[in-house]
């Protein structure tokens, strides 16, 4: 979903971390999981940031996921365009835009696993 949005979106993007970060989650009866966490940013559509979020959220709804979007102005008077969505596919994905930058959040569903073998292959 993260590389399918980047490419949708354009321009050139750079992570926030060093690749998914994952996160210990609850399972059904009492276990603990795994679910992963991953921030992209560019610089902005400066052309058009709502254009690119409308592409976005129709992708997105040609996968099969449903999706709101919302149009905030911001302090400095830019105009922030998101669309977010939450699924069986993703438990939450967002793009956001404006002139001069867009970020991507996501994070995935939980799923079984001990989140140390995760940190293990980092260290």
């Amino acid at each position: 979903m993260v590389r399918d949005t980047m490419d949708v979106a354009g321009g050139e993007w750079t992570s926030m971390s060093n690749g998914p970060s994952p996160d210990e989650c609850p399972r059904p009866r009492g276990f603990t999981g795994v679910s992963f966490s991953w921030d992209q940013i560019s610089e902005g559509a400066v052309d058009n940031p709502k254009a690119v979020m409308e592409r976005v959220g129709r992708s997105w709804r040609d996968k099969g996921l449903p999706t709101w979007t919302q149009n905030v102005e911001r302090a400095d008077g830019k105009i922030l365009h998101r669309v977010r969505s939450q699924d069986h596919i993703v438990r939450t994905i967002e793009f956001s835009a404006t002139t001069s930058r867009m970020i991507i959040t996501v994070e995935s569903m939980c799923g079984s696993g001990n989140i140390d073998d995760y940190y293990n292959d980092i260290e």
